[in-house]
């Protein structure tokens, strides 16, 4: 394609899907029938936020797209010095298959923002709504800049072996190392958003009850299958028990005494992922639930209890609705832990101590980190969401995927004048010159400056004023104003205390 092939910038609704209101209800509806999806959480958790970032992408688009000037050097204080957007080319989006929607199409969005052409690859694991986005997009897209393609492992393979300029993946950290294998041969640069296992620390002196309702929320909506769920509990031994009962309840309130049949309560995306966390059980001692139906995918939402790191359910993301429980003697254990392993997509804390929160986000790392509530900090378009090490590389979300998905070209306009000034950096060399090439490029900060030559503009009023206020009370003493001596005193000590 050429440069301006998907330049957005002229018309940014340009950008806009424009799926009109009942195929946005319809989407729920559509791409749960196969996919073992709840339509309205569906709305809640996907296309709600996807109409977000839309919304948020044209409002603020051409904000983003503009040039960004930058500090200037005393040698480049007469140039224009700016960073300048520009679109990095052709994508490739792979997306993954526990939220379709938001996770393929959020990409898209920075990717159309930022004036690239892109190719959409949903998963295969949800195949109904990949069929259905197969359907749909091509209605409100150019479907020679965005297609669609569907398919499984093998499609994926060959679009690997294309060219792009750039490729998004979300998924597992093992396809996140082959994708990236792939993109090496052309230098391809890749966002890779995969998981980990997130853990999520419970102070003792927390409120435990309001702890555990959230945590139970951000375990088991969507069955588990959310790659920012809590994955596992760390907590000192004496407050297990409680944390036990506390989930149980709020189970109870969330999904009833029979989840199996309750509507808000999902099942296991395939047989396969079935099988693999039944397997993950097998040693673990069931504090909640554990019950399960493998013709329907189904498992309960399930508390494992006195959990050691041995133990099946620690040697891999669960992805589902297992919570492990493991105890520590307190936060530094609790901290030791979490470094001995690999790092976190994010790293949950329940705490009144805001010293303990502090500690923990000091010696640790992890993508994010979230004290006191779950998953929400995916919701903050103004936070970067991405991972580091082994949980992924890059970000996105509302300006952060505008920048990633886009070329930060540094631009300088010199004019040809003063040269005399670059004399100093051609031959030959001298100490004299040297001195001076130091002094140049010394950085500016051109706001202090501004702010300087307001700061002196207000002093030269004040003077005056205060001079006028002087020769007027000298000759007429009950002729000034307090309020005009006020304010020249004011003044002038407002400006020598600003410098």
């Amino acid at each position: 394609f050429g440069p301006n092939a998907t330049t957005p910038h002229q018309d940014p609704n340009s950008m806009r899907a424009k799926p009109p209101r009942h195929r946005c209800d319809g989407i729920p509806m559509r791409a749960r029938s196969h996919d073992k999806r709840i339509a309205h959480g569906t709305e809640l958790f996907e296309t709600l936020g996807l109409e977000g970032e839309i919304n948020l992408a044209i409002e603020k688009l051409a904000e983003w797209a503009a040039p960004r000037p930058v500090e200037k050097s005393l040698l480049t204080i007469f140039d224009e010095v700016y960073i300048q957007p520009e679109p990095l080319g052709v994508m490739l989006i792979i997306g993954t298959w526990n939220y379709p929607w938001a996770i393929t199409l959020q990409p898209l969005v920075g990717a159309i923002a930022a004036g690239n052409a892109a190719v959409i690859k949903p998963s295969e694991v949800s195949s109904h709504s990949a069929k259905v986005m197969e359907e749909l997009l091509p209605q409100y897209l150019d479907k020679d800049l965005y297609p669609v393609v569907t398919g499984g492992v093998p499609e994926t393979q060959e679009l690997l072996k294309q060219r792009f300029d750039h490729i998004f993946y979300t998924g597992s950290s093992t396809v996140g190392k082959l994708v990236m294998a792939a993109a090496a041969p052309h230098l391809t640069p890749v966002t890779l958003e995969l998981g980990g296992k997130s853990p999520c620390y419970i102070d003792k002196n927390c409120d435990i009850r309001v702890a555990c309702r959230r945590i139970t929320w951000g375990k088991f909506v969507n069955c588990g299958q959310t790659c920012i769920a809590p994955d596992f509990i760390l907590c000192e031994p004496s407050i297990q028990s409680q944390v036990v009962e506390e989930i149980k309840k709020c189970i109870k309130e969330f999904y009833t005494d029979n989840p199996e049949t309750f509507e808000d309560y999902g099942r296991i995306i395939n047989q396969r992922h079935f099988k693999r966390l039944m397997a993950l059980m097998e040693g673990s001692t069931v504090a909640v639930g554990g019950n399960s139906d493998e013709s329907q995918c189904y498992i309960a939402p399930t508390v494992l209890k006195d959990v050691t790191e041995e133990s099946e359910v620690m040697k891999e993301e669960i992805f589902g609705p297992l919570l492990p429980i493991i105890t520590v003697s307190g936060v530094d254990e609790a901290i030791q832990f979490i470094n001995e392993r690999e790092k976190p997509l994010v790293i949950y804390i329940f705490s009144h101590d805001n010293k303990l929160i502090k500690k923990v986000i000091a010696e640790t790392s992890s993508g994010a980190l979230l004290a006191n509530d779950c998953l929400v900090h995916y919701t903050v378009s103004a936070l970067p969401f991405g991972g580091v090490g082994n949980s992924g590389m890059g970000c996105y979300h509302g300006r952060h995927s505008f920048d990633q998905l886009s070329h930060l070209r540094s631009c300088l306009i010199k004019q040809l004048k003063m040269e005399g000034v670059n004399s100093m950096r051609y031959p030959p060399h001298t100490a004299k010159k040297l001195g001076w090439a130091r002094f140049l490029l010394k950085q500016v900060n051109m706001c202090r400056l501004r702010r300087m030559a307001l700061l002196a503009t207000l002093a030269s009023v004040a003077s005056v004023a205060a001079f006028v206020v002087q020769v007027k009370e000298l000759k007429y003493p009950s002729s000034v104003p307090r309020a005009v001596k006020g304010f020249a005193l004011i003044s002038a000590i407002f400006y020598f205390t600003r410098l």
